[in-house]
């Protein structure tokens, strides 16, 4: 077998061994830092899009709460309308008006007024 001198380390295409890494460029390692001014313009950039994604965050949940509210504020409206429409149809026949429906009728609208009155102090202390 017939050995090549000591300068013609030069790996074939397929080597694999230690002087296959010879005439092949270095390799990757973790990349130069980049200047200060261009770290500091990436940080700058990335808190800007934090600040930016949590303004779209807050306005999306504050628009899910009103819905929420709103929601929820309708729910009370008709159950405390369904509970009076039946506590005047028992009282009309003369069944037991007050324990069932009159009294689920009294928390909903005790429950829609919390709610309201809830909604209404937010609004006004700018929450």
């Amino acid at each position: 077998m017939k050995r090549a001198p000591a300068g013609d380390d030069e790996p074939l295409e397929g080597d694999i061994g230690p002087a296959a890494g010879a005439g092949a460029p270095a390799a990757p390692g973790p990349a130069p830092a980049p200047p200060v001014s261009e770290a500091a313009e990436a940080a700058q950039a990335l808190r800007r899009f934090d600040a930016e994604r949590e303004e779209r965050r807050r306005a999306t949940n504050a628009v899910a709460g009103r819905i929420a509210v709103a929601l929820a504020a309708l729910f009370l409206v008709f159950l405390t309308y369904d509970s009076t429409a039946t506590a005047v149809r028992a009282h009309s026949r003369g069944d037991a008006w007050i324990y069932p429906p009159a009294v689920v009728g009294g928390a909903c609208a005790a429950g829609l007024v919390a709610l309201l009155t809830w909604g209404w102090r937010r609004r006004r202390l700018g929450m």
